[in-house]
């Protein structure tokens, strides 16, 4: 489907569930949402979304502030987005060389709790074994929170469900919800101290806003300033992002539904490193597509970043720093696996998404504000991603099998070498490869069966990252190369076998660089590419020959 009927099938699907409140996913209250959906791609200029969608609630409250018409720079507050520009002001301004210190290297409060000579660590967390990574992970074993969640800071009746009666000193008097302002420094640790931990570091991730309020002020103890200026300085300013700030915006067009609690001038205080930043759609879905350029970070740094720290109990699931890692399919019931790289948050009537796919060099971004805000993004979200990878995953192939497709032969007169490069909806694969009159995909399927492997399904290219300078600076004035590695498929399911733990196709990731003739990989391939990417020349290399583009 061209990209621009898929946006207006989605733009009138989405037009109708929102004014209905019924979808395949759920259904919430209908109107009593606000939505922004931006999606921008690396591809095209940054200024010019190719997906940019907007539902205005009649629920707003104007008397407060409110725009009354909603677009792509409406202001939003993003809840626990915040985290990941926390995180990205971190390694901007300094780097992964900070990330095995202990966080009490940084934050004095910490270091003298952990001097002190605690008799067990189920009673106290061991501060000197948390490091930044633990926190930026989620894996540094400390709680969710210092007091948010405490039932006892909130008008519910405790008493009554059988709890017991606390004395004072037990009853948190700062909290940051809606029933007690934050806590300032001083009284946020004198309560930390007191938590429990819930598990050793490294064990396991449990989410922990209190690990990014201690980032902020490890961010504060290294930039000798405050977050708010480091998040100015190092992020917004540089990024361009006009709609984005840590304190609640003086101008602009504000997004603020109806109620005397939507929570959009709530003062987070020290919480907001974790929770407390506002944004637009726009400005989010420009800095994951500047994640994803490398606009800040080094390329190494980025994938560096872009990979899980560990996994959930759900196998679709995993966790980075602090990016939550979702696995589906290119065609979600079927093809590849597309990993989707994403931060949510939610606070007050606010629910929000952000999305980088990779795979694609595409970001986009959902902002929900009214009394249905979860509902909303959660339905909303499907329905954006069930409609949109299948979209480019097709128009990806499609441009990849444009560039590369076709039959390659031999540069050298008279010699029967050829290779046919073809794609289906899995990806790009070669079709053919004869190299002086024989098949060798016959020849693999012979060594294959030889040496008690399966037989051989397909033999697909796999791109990796590896291309002249020229094309990592994105200089088209002059030829590149890129490097391709081809992946010989050998899975073998049977769908009316027995469910197996060791899934047989699990063990291809070991297969690459495996067989070499002449210290020269059978899978190693360069493709040379004109100006416009335009493949003109694949290189097996370990045959050392050299077949020009002929169809």
């Amino acid at each position: 489907m061209p990209i621009d009927a898929w946006s207006s099938s989605l733009t009138e699907t989405l037009n109708q569930v929102l004014q209905s409140g019924h979808s395949s996913f759920g259904d919430f209250e209908a109107n009593t949402s606000s939505v922004s959906i931006t999606m921008v791609s690396t591809q095209n200029d940054e200024d010019a979304p190719f997906f940019d969608f907007h539902y205005t609630s009649p629920l707003l409250n104007q008397s407060a502030g409110s725009t009354s018409h909603i677009t792509k720079n409406s202001i939003y507050r993003i809840g626990s987005i915040s985290k990941l520009l926390t995180t990205y002001t971190l390694l901007v301004g300094y780097g992964w060389g900070i990330w095995n210190h202990a966080v009490t290297h940084y934050v004095p409060e910490l270091r003298r709790a952990a001097s002190l000579d605690y008799e067990s660590s189920l009673e106290n967390v061991s501060w000197d074994k948390v490091t930044i990574g633990t926190l930026t992970s989620h894996l540094s074993g400390i709680g969710r929170d210092y007091a948010n969640g405490d039932l006892a800071s909130q008008e519910f009746p405790w008493m009554e469900a059988g709890l017991p009666e606390l004395p004072l000193g037990d009853i948190p008097h700062c909290a940051g919800n809606t029933s007690l302002p934050p806590c300032n420094r001083q009284e946020y640790f004198q309560g930390v101290l007191k938590r429990h931990p819930v598990c050793a570091p490294w064990t396991t991730p449990v989410y922990s806003n209190m690990g990014f309020r201690l980032i902020g002020y490890v961010l504060e103890a290294l930039g000798c300033a405050s977050y708010n200026s480091l998040l100015q300085s190092n992020v917004i300013g540089p990024l361009k992002l006009a709609d984005t700030s840590a304190m609640s915006p003086k101008r602009g067009s504000w997004v603020i539904p109806a109620g005397n609690e939507s929570g959009f001038y709530v003062d987070y205080g020290d919480e907001t490193p974790t929770a407390g930043i506002y944004s637009s759609s726009d400005n989010l879905a420009r800095f994951g597509r500047n994640i994803l350029l490398n606009k800040q970070l080094s390329a190494l740094d980025t994938r560096k970043w872009m990979k899980p720290t560990s996994h959930t109990s759900n196998p679709v699931f995993s966790v980075g720093s602090p990016w939550e890692i979702w696995r589906t399919r290119s065609h979600i019931t079927s093809g590849r696996v597309v990993d989707i790289y994403a931060k949510s948050g939610s606070v007050g009537q606010y629910d929000s998404q952000l999305m980088l796919l990779p795979d694609y060099g595409v970001t986009l971004s959902i902002l929900v504000a009214g009394s249905s805000s979860g509902s909303v993004i959660t339905v909303t979200t499907e329905m954006v991603l069930q409609s949109l990878v299948p979209v480019l995953e097709n128009i990806t192939i499609g441009e990849a099998c444009s560039n590369l497709c076709g039959t390659y032969e031999s540069s050298q007169p008279g010699v029967n070498s050829s290779i046919t490069v073809a794609a289906d909806p899995v990806g790009l694969y070669l079709d053919r490869w004869i190299n002086r009159g024989v098949d060798i995909k016959a020849v693999a399927q012979a060594y294959a069966a030889q040496t008690g492997s399966p037989l051989i399904s397909s033999a697909r290219l796999q791109a990796t990252n590896l291309q002249d300078p020229a094309a990592a600076n994105r200089i088209t004035q002059q030829n590149q190369r890129a490097a391709y590695r081809v992946v010989f498929d050998t899975t073998s399911e049977n769908l009316n076998g027995p469910h197996r733990i060791l899934d047989l196709g699990a063990h291809q990731w070991s297969a690459t660089d495996s067989i070499m003739y002449g210290e020269i990989s059978v899978d190693d391939f360069v493709v040379h590419l004109d100006a416009n990417g335009t493949a003109m020349m694949i290189e097996p290399r370990v045959v050392r020959d050299n077949l020009l583009r002929s169809s």
